[in-house]
């Protein structure tokens, strides 16, 4: 990981990287020159008592005002340039792991909240993460000039080099802690999720009316304030537990500097050494102090890097790893169509499946009607044909060969339609509608097309900058109805005009029954004209069965399985539930 943050560094700025590291090796060797040139001053004000000259003490200062100068300047610079190649690094890893969620073909690790978890916990902390290298080099700063501030010691006397030893509490107690505290992170990590979704809810202008006349606000507010109390409250735990081992390691390092200068001035009054000797040892002790502070939060900010390297490198392996088989294109052309092989799906933590054994056949060219109670899995067959999941068992048969051996990508890029829960992209207009089909986004006789086939002409040419118009009250745009923003939704997903797969699933809801009629026989063109290019199959999810008459085969879903299949009128004729419900849907219509 370390080696990937370095390329980056290297890519986005080689001269800031090559800087830092010049100014990081002045640093190690200027606190080491300050302290020896003290010695060297006072030990020769003893040699030259009567030297009025001072001549000897030109080299002495010069090294002083030199390493003084160079250290002052060089930290000031390196940590300057330090944050500007941190801030470009973690412009470029945002943009990483964004692509590496992206990238994944399937949506499990956006609904698994231990999954969701380590993406929230990777991309939170890609600040941390683009200061990694700045951390270890800065670690690795701080132990040099610890061992040159030994060394120097050991100089003095031998038995100086002990006091390195009083170093190491310090150090075991602040491992322990990063431990203590990347293990209270993770496991509150789905409780901060949860304080930070909840405070974006009460500022989110689509839940605000649903909020203000609940009268929630305050409720929702508070449930966060809770939240987020029981997370600094586990977090306060473990800093005062922290605080109290770090200053029993504090205490076992001033025990050891005592005895240090204790040793150092019994040498001076017997007169085996100079007082410049006890000079330069009380200099380096105040630099050890320094040093052992920086190391220590030097190595506390490596450590929450290393916390979320871990999680970087796991969703770079699942983005990476999702199918590490040779896969095949999406074919061109439908011939036989899409089959369904004792197909069952049980969603994550959840123990009851919500399909049981499904088989059936869609041919190419048809268009296909799902019908079914709520909750009865038709959306998660849905998903299931997108590819946005993988069948517990059983297996999706794309003409003759397995969903699995296709390529995820190519899938996707052959599918296309509208899903119930459809986003409300707050772009132009022209945007909105092309991003249903990235290849096409600037072509403006397309998106008139797709407009077209959509039925939303009309709203689109009463806004005032027509396919110009900003969309959405975050960016001072125009806000629409509900029914509007589908009608464009439905016009993205018209964008692709030869795609192998068209879903549709409960697109209208905001629309009358006359809009969605007169909707879905301009869908039914739209359809009718992909199956004759690519054999395309349509799958239609709807409750209203005006709607789902339009369908070549029916198939009625009910407690994980297929309960009935055929035409419309075949379904009618046999007296089964599909009859039933239409019979229900047709009298409420009718009073």
């Amino acid at each position: 990981m370390l080696r990937h943050l370095n390329g980056l560094a290297w890519r986005v700025s080689r001269g800031a990287t090559i800087t830092t590291l010049l100014m990081h090796i002045v640093v190690v060797f200027g606190s080491a020159g300050i302290a020896q040139s003290q010695r060297w001053v006072i030990d020769g004000l003893r040699s030259h008592p009567r030297d009025g000259g001072l001549t000897w003490l030109l080299i002495p200062v010069a090294v002083a005002a030199f390493a003084q100068a160079a250290s002052t300047i060089s930290t000031r610079v390196a940590a300057n340039v330090a944050v500007g190649l941190a801030q470009k690094v973690e412009v470029e890893l945002s943009e990483e792991i964004l692509g590496h969620a992206a990238h994944v073909p399937t949506i499990e690790h956006l609904e698994r909240s231990d999954y969701l978890d380590r993406v929230f916990l990777a991309a939170k902390g890609s600040g941390a993460l683009a200061s990694w290298t700045r951390a270890v080099t800065a670690t690795a700063v701080c132990a040099a000039m610890l061992g040159l501030s030994l060394w120097l010691l050991a100089l003095v006397h031998p038995a100086l080099l002990l006091l390195g030893l009083t170093t190491l509490p310090l150090l075991l107690v602040a491992g322990r802690a990063q431990t203590a505290m990347r293990r209270v992170t993770d496991e509150t990590a789905e409780v901060t999720r949860l304080e930070s979704e909840l405070n974006a809810l009460v500022l989110d202008p689509a839940a605000a009316k649903e909020i203000r006349i609940s009268g929630a606000g305050q409720t929702l507010s508070a449930r966060a304030d809770e939240l987020w109390a029981d997370v600094t409250g586990a977090h306060h735990k473990v800093l005062m537990k922290s605080a109290a081992l770090e200053a029993a390691g504090w205490l076992c390092y001033a025990l050891g500097l005592g005895g240090a200068l204790a040793l150092v001035a019994r040498q001076v009054i017997d007169g085996r050494i100079g007082i410049g000797a006890l000079v330069l040892v009380v200099s380096l002790s105040a630099q050890l102090r320094w040093q052992l502070g920086a190391l220590r939060e030097n190595y506390r900010q490596s450590a929450e890097a290393g916390r979320i390297a871990e999680h970087y490198r796991w969703l770079r392996s699942y983005a990476q790893n999702s199918d590490t088989r040779e896969l095949t294109p999406a074919p061109a052309h439908l011939t036989s169509g899409i089959t369904l092989e004792n197909i069952t799906f049980t969603y994550p933590n959840s123990d009851t499946p919500v399909l049981r054994t499904i088989s059936t056949h869609l041919p190419a060219g048809s268009v296909v009607g799902l019908v079914g109670i709520n909750g009865a899995g038709k959306s998660t067959l849905v998903k299931l044909l997108t590819g946005l999941y993988r069948p517990g068992s059983g297996r999706i048969v794309v003409d003759d060969q397995p969903l699995t051996d296709i390529d995820p990508h190519t899938w996707a890029a052959a599918s296309c339609g509208v899903f119930q829960d459809f986003a409300r992209l707050q772009l132009l207009v022209r945007e909105t509608i092309g991003v249903g089909d990235l290849s096409a986004l600037d072509d403006t006789a397309a998106i008139d097309h797709a407009v077209t086939a959509a039925g939303a002409a009309d709203l689109v040419n009463s806004l005032s900058a027509g396919l110009d118009t900003q969309l959405g009250t975050l960016f001072g745009g125009v806000d629409l109805s509900g029914g509007q923003w589908q009608r464009l939704a439905l016009a993205r997903g018209m964008m692709r005009t030869a795609p192998l797969l068209l879903i549709l699933d409960e697109p209208t809801a905001a629309l009358d029954p006359q809009a969605e009629h007169d909707l879905f026989e301009n869908f039914a063109r739209h359809a009718r004209a992909a199956a004759a290019r690519t054999g395309a199959v349509t799958v239609l999810v709807s409750h209203r069965f005006s709607t789902v008459s339009m369908a070549d085969h029916v198939i009625v879903i009910a407690d994980g399985g297929i309960v009935e299949s055929g035409s419309h009128q075949e379904l009618l004729d046999s007296g089964g539930r599909y009859a039933e419900l239409y019979a229900t849907q047709a009298r409420a219509y009718q009073s």
